[in-house]
């Protein structure tokens, strides 16, 4: 029961993620580090074999943005046709030099480097401040605004923080827009490259 408990939990964290990621940009950057930490804490002493998971292999790629890396990236992949959850949607975030590698939970205690293979289609997502303002002073300016609350004071307009705008495309960045596509092969690693423009 516990098992079971823990599993909808991971599930029911994923659906908050996407949620606030389509609906509520201010609050994206939040519920990914989020959605990180406690998908974390999930899977600590996880085993990575199981006998009653679906097999998986290895898939990796890239994402660049009119020509340059894409770093801190939300790649997320989803199988309209998986038969469970849990392999129905992926999620990872690029690194430094937009590369990125996918993991499939299978409830509390097994994660496995990869998906199953299948058709996905491919959503990307960067968030950024406005203008010319840098991730830096964004942060900056947030951990200010904090403090000002934690101390009981209101924020003036001055001192909020502006919403965080989508950097990508809607083609790319839309769920229900995306013609973004990955065919993970059975048997064979699977790397693909998202160029997007």
């Amino acid at each position: 029961m516990k098992t079971i408990i823990v599993y909808r939990f991971h599930f029911f964290l994923l659906a908050i993620q996407w949620y606030l990621i389509m609906a509520s940009p201010k609050t994206c950057r939040f519920s990914l580090y989020l959605f990180a930490f406690l998908s974390l804490s999930l899977t600590v002493g996880c085993s990575s074999n199981s006998p009653d998971t679906p097999e998986t292999v290895p898939v990796a790629g890239s994402v660049s943005f009119q020509g340059k890396p894409l770093p801190g990236a939300s790649v997320i992949f989803m199988n309209p046709d998986a038969t469970s959850p849990q392999t129905g949607t992926l999620n990872s975030i690029t690194d430094d030099s937009g590369k990125f590698e996918l993991k499939s939970y299978f409830g509390a205690r097994t994660v496995k480097n990869g998906a199953v293979p299948g058709t996905y289609k491919v959503t990307i997502l960067k968030m950024v401040p406005p203008g010319e303002m840098t991730e830096n002073e964004y942060e900056a300016k947030v951990a200010e605004a904090d403090r000002i609350v934690s101390g009981g004071g209101i924020l003036t307009a001055d001192q909020t923080p502006p919403e965080l705008q989508q950097l990508i495309p809607r083609k790319y960045s839309d769920a229900s827009l995306s013609q973004l596509e990955a065919k993970v092969m059975p048997n064979q690693e699977n790397e693909f490259q998202f160029d997007l423009k």
